[in-house]
């Protein structure tokens, strides 16, 4: 991914990495409370958690997702490497990433409604546990 260009270096930053998940906490807190009201900017927060707590992975190895890579960069890079510990909770975030896609360019059929923020919630919130679990274990990447 490094040699593609989807992925680049940067300096290991915990502290960073740290406020990424407080972030993504926040924003799960936001989605619960949007979720009746509307439900499109709560799944946009509930993506966002899952997207910002995978970063801050990737930020504490001093690796950050560039523009060519994008969100699916973020998505593979934590998944190549927590894939075969972490596989469960990393199942759906390819759908949530999808879901919000989705929403932010729907077509007639497209709909979200609070069941689909509340279904999802759990979800997302076991990636940013994870996320913050993992965290304080890992160190620069070193290819």
């Amino acid at each position: 991914m490094l040699q593609r260009r989807e992925l680049t270096r940067v300096v290991a930053d915990v502290q960073l990495a740290e406020r990424l998940l407080v972030t993504a906490r926040q924003h799960l807190i936001s989605a619960e409370a949007l979720a009746s009201t509307d439900p499109h900017l709560a799944y946009a927060a509930l993506h966002d958690a899952v997207r910002k707590s995978l970063a801050a992975l990737l930020q504490v190895q001093g690796l950050r997702a560039t523009t060519t890579g994008g969100h699916l960069a973020v998505q593979h890079a934590t998944r190549a490497q927590f894939g075969a510990s972490m596989g469960a909770i990393l199942r759906p975030v390819d759908r949530i990433r999808a879901t919000r896609h989705e929403i932010e360019y729907p077509t007639e059929t497209t709909w979200i409604d609070e069941d689909g923020i509340r279904d999802d919630l759990p979800k997302a919130a076991a990636v940013v546990k994870a996320a913050e679990e993992v965290l304080p274990h890992l160190a620069v990447f070193v290819s």
